[in-house]
């Protein structure tokens, strides 16, 4: 390679560096600046997308929100044999329907009175009715009973606010 280029005239060293620096500048454009240029092109493009998308699902949050709230407006006056029917039931379902004594309509909810009933049954089934049944439990009294795990309750029971 030395012996070629020193067997070179000035001048057409002149133009064989002049080459490799057009060369080297256009691998530099093709290979680097080109692809770089092209991919933020494809992120704005993207990011404008995304926004549209991201202010679209912003609208619909807000209308889900403004329909749930309505739905818990409407559950909340609803008659109260609803919330009756449905403590009878899932009372029934999970098997603390015997020792339900009186079941009594109160403001929104019920108010509930248990005798001998299971403790950890009682428990687990308010829990169901606040975690499946959107109700919660406002007041809560328990007594023990003379049998072991067994206990006396006073339950009033409403709809969620």
């Amino acid at each position: 390679m030395n012996v070629w280029w020193a067997g070179l005239a000035p001048r057409e060293r002149i133009i064989v560096i002049a080459g490799l620096v057009v060369l080297a500048v256009m691998v530099l454009w093709l290979m680097v600046w080109e692809p770089l240029s092209n991919k933020r092109s494809n992120l704005k493009a993207q990011v404008s997308s995304l926004s549209t998308d991201v202010a679209w699902m912003q609208q619909q949050a807000d209308q889900v929100r403004r329909r749930s709230n309505m739905q818990q407006g409407s559950r909340a006056r609803e008659s109260n044999g609803s919330v009756l029917t449905l403590v009878e039931v899932s009372a029934n379902a999970a098997g603390i329907r015997q020792p339900l004594e009186r079941v009594q309509p109160e403001s929104e909810g019920a108010r509930l009175w248990f005798d001998g009933v299971g403790f950890d049954a009682l428990v687990g089934w308010l829990g169901e009715l606040e975690r499946r049944h959107g109700l919660q439990i406002s007041q809560l009294s328990v007594d023990v009973s003379g049998e072991t795990g067994k206990v006396s309750a006073r339950v009033l029971v409403e709809p969620q606010q």
